[in-house]
């Protein structure tokens, strides 16, 4: 056992001998390891993280003995899904245009550079395709347990970090939901599509309708409700008429012929009072004919416009008599001047006779128009109607279905959000991951040491020079009889 530890000992005093004898082989790239270290982790671009926790909720629908039996995804094939969903070009596509990252100069410049290379790609294309290659190494997908997931995001600032992985956190949540509602949103979008154009129809269809209506009811109102017994009245007094304009027309001739015997010239009366009593005679046989179609002979309203009319018609002789008579004197015109007042006097009444007669045959072609249009008019109406009730019952049924899709859809909704809850939402990191100054500075003494040592057992691999008297004697097979110390200079006493 001495024996033994005695060359323990010596073995352990050969090995510090030699890394003594080789001492600066291992303290120079020692020392180079540890200022390597702190410059690298001094001169290194720090490199922050800022990262979010989302838990999904998955419905268990069979028991954990059930999924054993049953072959289905596995949660590494779950990650690697839900890795490349949240890596796509898709979502990074739409970060890209929240963020707006088109506008990064170094990216930018650095596209003008790649532009060359790339002539068919337009700018935005290859901006797209650099930030594309850079988030494959910036940002990391975790699987935390079954139900959570981890997005993380690298930047050179906490500002970057954090954009990275709270957008990129938002885009996949609002995906999922997207996803989950999806079904329900497009039924939904076809229910408010379909609704507005049956509303639009409706709308159209309410105002031809309304329209409509209000033409029958202005044509009621024009023909004030003709019935029957008032045409019999309005025919009878055109009969009455139009044997009275005979008789005016003939004694008209019979008066022109006694007149031709005279050689009489005169002018026809055209005093402002005598145009305004024959307007006001006008209007009066106007709502004379209006009245006939309501209102009986015998009524009040049509004696008294009767009365107003022949009161009207007294008034206008009066004035053409007087008229006549002040361009004539007794003593020049004679019995001729009498004529010409009877002549212009039934003038009058012939004008007046044909005007009513006029009015007396429309109100009749009126009534037999409004006759003739009653059953096309009802039909119409039925029509019109039909249509506008139709739209209302298609428009209230797609109502109720986008009302009941909306439910679904807000129900559908909740659950999915309770689906994707973020548990730990992305937070600006206050210190960067990277470089890790402890780390790299006991990375290089590692380095340093590891080193050190394989020069010195290099050298002393390579050096075949003797250390030891047994070296000799082993080598030589001679004992050895004497040895020389060796002396340095400055210990050599005289």
């Amino acid at each position: 056992m001495n024996q033994q530890q005695q060359n323990t000992n010596i073995d352990v005093r050969e090995y510090l001998q030699i890394f003594w004898r080789r001492k600066w082989f291992f303290i120079i790239p020692f020392i180079i390891g540890i200022i390597g270290g702190i410059t690298y982790s001094m001169i290194s671009k720090p490199v922050y993280q800022s990262s979010s926790v989302v838990r999904i909720n998955q419905e268990q629908l069979l028991s954990g003995a059930m999924r054993r039996l049953v072959p289905g995804v596995t949660a590494q094939e779950q990650l690697n899904n839900l890795r490349r969903l949240i890596t796509s070009h898709a979502y990074l596509k739409r970060l890209i245009q929240t963020l707006d990252l088109y506008k990064d100069p170094l990216i930018q410049e650095m596209a003008a550079k790649q532009k060359q290379a790339f002539p068919d790609l337009s700018t935005e294309e290859i901006i797209e395709m650099i930030w594309m290659e850079r988030f494959s190494k910036m940002l990391v997908i975790k699987q935390q347990g079954s139900d959570f997931i981890q997005i993380a995001a690298l930047g050179s600032t906490p500002t970057m970090a954090y954009n990275f992985a709270y957008t990129l956190t938002q885009i996949f949540i609002d995906e999922s939901l997207r996803r989950e509602v999806g079904g329900i949103r497009g039924a939904l979008e076809f229910s408010s599509e379909q609704m507005s154009l049956y509303k639009q129809k409706l709308e159209e269809s309410e105002e031809r309708l309304r329209k409509f209506q209000e033409g029958v009811l202005q044509e009621d109102v024009n023909n004030q409700s003709i019935f029957e017994t008032n045409i019999e009245q309005v025919r009878s007094m055109l009969t009455s008429v139009s044997i009275e304009l005979r008789e005016s027309n003939d004694r008209l001739n019979n008066i022109n012929a006694e007149l031709s015997s005279y050689n009489i010239q005169y002018r026809t009366p055209v005093s402002s009072t005598l145009q305004s009593l024959k307007a006001q005679l006008l209007e009066s046989i106007l709502e004379m004919s209006r009245m006939m179609l309501t209102y009986s002979w015998n009524d009040i309203n049509i004696v008294r416009t009767n009365t107003k009319i022949e009161n009207f018609r007294d008034r206008i002789r009066r004035e053409i008599e007087r008229d006549i008579k002040s361009q004539y004197q007794e003593s020049t015109a004679g019995a001729g001047s009498d004529l010409i007042v009877q002549k212009e006097i039934i003038l009058m009444d012939i004008d007046f006779l044909r005007r009513k007669k006029d009015m007396l045959n429309n109100t009749i072609s009126i009534y037999r128009e409004s006759m003739s249009k009653a059953p096309t008019r009802d039909l119409t109406l039925s029509r019109l109607q039909q249509e506008v009730n139709g739209n209302r019952e298609i428009y209230q049924m797609l109502l109720q279905q986008t009302r009941g899709s909306e439910i679904e859809e807000a129900l559908q909704r909740s659950a999915a959000e309770n689906k994707f809850t973020i548990v730990e939402p992305a937070i600006k990191p206050l210190k960067p991951i990277a470089p890790n100054k402890i780390k790299l500075t006991l990375m290089g003494i590692v380095a340093g040491a590891a080193i050190g040592a394989g020069l010195i057992f290099l050298l002393e691999y390579m050096d075949k020079s003797f250390k030891k008297v047994e070296d000799v004697e082993k080598y030589l097979g001679l004992p050895v009889l004497g040895t020389i110390p060796k002396l340095e200079i400055d210990e050599i006493k005289f």
